[in-house]
């Protein structure tokens, strides 16, 4: 279970101060709040945790890995964040962030200034242990900052609807881990719209240059038809069944051309797109 509203434990969007010893989470529910730092003064963005599995008592953090990504689904935009602790694929809890929501802009600016974040493990009682980690999401949200603000705004609705819409189709929760690339990796979407086949580190054949394409996603890529799609296309027109797919994938799997247009048999799959082995992604 995943909270993805502004305000821990509340479902109208205020953002609340709290203490990290007065929050109780069921297991596997994992929250972000607005806390005050140890020596009471400032607020900084924490994320809390507890175990999916409380019946092996784990007492303490040792490592917690980051991930995030931008998220398309019914043209709502939903800002994901992923946390793995102690390297467990069983314990992987996502959390995800409304631009849109009244203190939206705010956090977000919040989270694109702030320096490190601080993850607790809690249990029946609180927190039971915490680690203090460099906010590897700090640049994308900076980067976001700026996308959102020419954005058209959603309703609290619509965005509930677009999570629980892309959850039922991406879960379990090691599938959305493994689609979502480091936040190291992430941010360089910041530069999409600079980057040209001619940043390419390989080689691009002369006549793919031009279904070229830089995603944030999946970096590098050709549009290509999906075999599967192919008698679809020859039927309409093939450039609305073109998509991004990482150049190492074209070129291992080879192509073809249909009414000028690239043909690759990779595997699509319907309402989730291509299936991309992670090793070809290139950013």
């Amino acid at each position: 279970m995943s909270i993805y509203l502004l305000c821990i434990l509340f479902e109208d969007n205020r953002v609340e101060i709290h203490d990290s010893e007065d929050i109780r989470l069921f297991p596997g529910q994992c929250v972000k709040a607005l806390c005050r730092t140890m020596n009471g003064g400032s607020q900084e963005i924490g994320f809390f945790v507890r175990r999916i599995d409380d019946s092996t008592d784990i007492p303490f953090l040792i490592d917690v890995q980051q991930r995030g990504g931008l998220v398309k689904f019914n043209n709502v935009l939903l800002v994901l964040t992923i946390l793995k602790i102690n390297d467990d694929d069983q314990e992987i809890f996502d959390v995800w962030w409304n631009y849109h929501a009244p203190d939206g802009p705010s956090l977000f600016k919040k989270m694109s200034e702030q320096e490190n974040l601080m993850v607790h493990l809690c249990g029946d009682l609180g927190t039971r242990s915490f680690v203090e980690t460099p906010n590897s999401f700090k640049k994308f949200f900076d980067y976001l900052l700026r996308f959102f603000s020419r954005t058209t705004p959603w309703t609290e609705i619509e965005f509930d609807r677009a999570v629980a819409g892309f959850c039922a189709q991406s879960y379990p929760k090691a599938s959305l881990w493994e689609m979502v690339q480091s936040e190291k990796v992430r941010t360089e979407g910041e530069h999409e719209r600079k980057i040209t086949e001619d940043d390419y580190p390989g080689f691009i054949p002369f006549d793919l240059r031009e279904f070229y394409i830089y995603t944030p996603d999946k970096g590098h890529c050709i549009k290509i038809i999906p075999s599967i799609l192919e008698i679809e296309a020859t039927r309409e027109d093939p450039e609305q069944f073109l998509q991004p797919a990482p150049v190492k994938t074209v070129l291992r799997c080879g192509f073809r051309w249909l009414k000028g247009y690239p043909v690759a048999p990779i595997p699509f799959i319907p309402s989730h797109g291509l299936a991309i082995p992670p090793e070809d992604l290139e950013f």
